[in-house]
């Protein structure tokens, strides 16, 4: 095994003057020196030393959690395997934020009320975390306190509330079919019409609490055991699919709003004539599944945009995951939507400004090609550097 040697590079930028200026100029380093992330001397800023971890890129990922009636079950499963696939964007030093919306979408007959919130968990609003949150990033903690916050909003409170007053009214030998049911019904669950691709769409159009980044890859994970609107579309008039119901829609509707963002669809969902009856007897035949068919053509979809570009560009096409609610282990689909997650790999480090005086960086590597220069406030790299390379970047000054 070779040792690792530490490749030391330097670069003397100089600065220079613009010709003779008149009036005020204000320093652009009095914040800096405010905020104490720089000492300011006779005009000139100095800017304490770092070391920086080369990272994995930036990926945004967006899970559509349905919280109707009969899910509980299947959250349980997701938060059982999720720790792992935490540990995995870690591992690969991914710079990510998860955030969380529910397939419950308002109308005139389902108003915004106490299970839902009051509205909270409603048209695509991202739901809060444990730890007041909208997100779950990369620096919420360990592994074990981000896989808590996880567990926590996964695990849908509602969920369960609607599950059990179903199950004590049927063991009470109450009428399902009757008003009575129905307002109680009302009161005690979230939508049954379960619209997630609407919901996703409105997080798309919408961007709540800035969660999605210009910069970053955007994943959607799809977990519902019905396909959008329970397929009642097909035979009811009154459940017509809308565009933004429209799974095809939805991933066009990503590609029109970031023309260059790298981005995967993922659906686990009911996909076969195994799984169906399964989800049927879950919650006493009170609640049906149904086959996914408008998550799996946003999957379609989405993957086809992408295997499209990457083939103009000779690289190899991807697969986006067609997951089985009905599994009893979810840590092999997550694994494999794992393996699709990559944010754009980042070969170059921000500086405070532009030609900085006595700057030196020692990069950890092995391959004696690396190189760098400066470009204006940008350490640049001649190529992409391994993910968990570690640079140090010396004190360095700057003019005014």
């Amino acid at each position: 095994m070779r040792t690792k040697q530490l490749m030391p590079l330097t670069v003397f930028a100089f600065a220079y003057f613009l010709g003779a200026c008149s009036g005020v100029k204000f320093s652009q380093h009095y914040d800096c020196e405010q905020d104490g992330s720089c000492i300011v001397t006779g005009g000139v800023a100095q800017y304490s030393a770092q070391e920086v971890t080369v990272g994995g890129g930036k990926v945004d990922i967006l899970i559509v959690d349905d919280n109707s009636a009969s899910m509980s079950y299947e959250q349980e499963r997701m938060a059982a395997r999720f720790g792992q696939f935490i540990k995995n964007l870690d591992n690969k030093y991914m710079d990510y934020r998860i955030a969380f919306t529910t397939t419950d979408i308002s109308s005139s007959q389902n108003a915004a009320r106490s299970i839902n919130q009051n509205g909270a968990l409603q048209d695509g609003n991202l739901i809060a975390l444990s730890n007041g949150k909208k997100y779950l990033s990369s620096t919420d903690g360990d592994l074990a306190q981000k896989t808590q916050i996880f567990n926590d909003v996964i695990k849908r409170p509602e969920t369960l509330a609607c599950e059990n007053f179903i199950r004590n009214w049927i063991s009470s030998n109450k009428s399902i079919n009757n008003s009575t049911y129905s307002t109680e019904y009302y009161n005690n669950c979230p939508s049954g019409d379960e619209r997630g691709i609407y919901a996703a769409n409105l997080v798309l159009q919408n961007n709540p609490d800035s969660f999605l980044r210009d910069d970053a890859d955007f994943q959607v994970i799809f977990l519902s055991d019905e396909d959008e609107r329970s397929q009642l579309y097909s035979s009811q008039s009154a459940y017509a699919l809308t565009e933004m119901d429209l799974g095809k829609n939805f991933a066009q509707n990503i590609r029109a709003k970031f023309p260059s963002k790298n981005f995967g669809v993922h659906s686990i969902i009911v996909a076969d004539s195994y799984c169906l009856p399964l989800q049927s007897q879950q919650l006493l035949n009170v609640v049906s599944g149904s086959y996914g068919y408008e998550y799996d053509n946003a999957r379609k979809e989405a993957q086809s945009i992408i295997n499209l570009e990457r083939s103009s560009k000779g690289l190899s096409s991807v697969n986006m995951v067609l997951g089985d609610i009905c599994s009893n282990d979810y840590s092999g689909q997550l694994q494999n939507i794992f393996d699709e997650v990559s944010g754009p790999i980042v070969d170059n480090i921000a500086l405070k400004c532009a030609n900085p005086q006595n700057l030196n960086v020692t990069v950890a590597t092995n391959d004696s090609s690396v190189s760098y220069e400066v470009v204006g406030n940008v350490i640049q790299f001649n190529k992409k550097l391994p993910v968990g390379t570690k640079v140090s970047v010396s004190t360095y000054t700057c003019d005014e």
